[in-house]
């Protein structure tokens, strides 16, 4: 039987970041009972803990919600920072000019594009889709899914709208890459592609250059008294690897994918089998330990 190596973890890890699709919660979008006994357990013990997430705050909410816990949030992937009682603590919105290039660049390409907001923070809807082209299968879904949390417009630059977080776009993989070459063509953008969770196809993630998962963390941990040298992040996907590479301890999930993999300094267990509960059960023996 091989013999599993496990890197020396910090001895005082004092915030525990925890992405939210793939990680806390399973493929049917729950969190397992053992995994919310593990971050309740953390919590109570006084290790803070964040949700780092490229979800709207009102989806992370529901997460919160199955915790029963209110935790800070960096959310719609570095862009918005949450206290725990929901007060906005640092925003990162686009300029009006920025959406306006960038609904351009998506339009000439046939490409809608959905604009996310604070809702919570400004009131409106959580996101706003461009209606002036035609909407492929994955984003029609996602509209549908949303509900009466989003909004559409066939003219969104028209609100000359400063309050515009992430841009994202659902669709083809080979069309979505093309779109993310120009976008980031300027070097004013930050763009993630990723094999969509909860919605068919990929999605192309879109935010301002110097906005991250880690930037957002290590901001609040500054602000919040913690050494970012005392900070643990645990992930699956592409937009979770600045704050694995940054982090003391920077872990991936069994399901993640082998970039999060070979980025990180320990791989635990899958979102299916508890990993989340396994880093916590480390983490607290190492404080215990100390």
């Amino acid at each position: 039987m091989p013999v599993i190596v496990v890197p020396r973890i910090p001895k005082r890890v004092s915030l525990l970041a925890i992405d939210v699709d793939g990680t806390l919660v399973n493929e049917d979008n729950r969190v397992l009972p053992e995994t919310r006994a593990a971050v309740r357990r953390a919590h109570g013990e006084g290790l803070a803990v964040v949700l780092a997430t490229g979800r709207r705050y009102r989806t992370t909410r529901q997460a919160m919600e199955e915790l029963s816990l209110r935790l800070p949030v960096v959310c719609l992937g570095g862009a918005l920072t949450k206290s725990s009682t929901g007060e906005t603590l640092h925003s990162a919105p686009f300029t009006v000019g920025q959406v306006e290039h960038l609904l351009g660049l998506a339009r000439s390409r046939g490409q809608a594009l959905i604009l996310q907001r604070d809702a919570d923070g400004r009131g409106g809807p959580d996101f706003v889709v461009d209606a002036s082209v035609s909407w492929n299968e994955p984003t029609r879904h996602y509209v549908d899914f949303g509900g009466d949390s989003g909004g559409q417009d066939t003219r969104p630059e028209d609100a000359c709208r400063d309050d515009v977080l992430v841009v994202g776009a659902f669709g083809d993989h080979d069309d979505l890459r093309r779109l993310e070459a120009a976008i980031t063509d300027t070097g004013d953008f930050a763009t993630v592609l990723v094999e969509s969770k909860r919605t068919p196809g990929w999605y192309l993630e879109t935010i301002r250059g110097h906005v991250d998962k880690w930037a957002g963390i290590r901001r609040f941990a500054v602000e919040s008294g913690v050494d970012p040298r005392a900070i643990c992040a645990v992930g699956d996907a592409a937009n979770d690897l600045p704050m694995i590479r940054g982090a003391a301890f920077g872990v991936a999930m069994g399901n993640a994918d082998p970039v999060v993999k070979q980025a990180a300094d320990w791989v635990t267990e899958s979102n299916e089998n508890n990993g989340v509960a396994a880093l916590v059960e480390r983490l607290l023996a190492v404080r215990d330990d100390g």
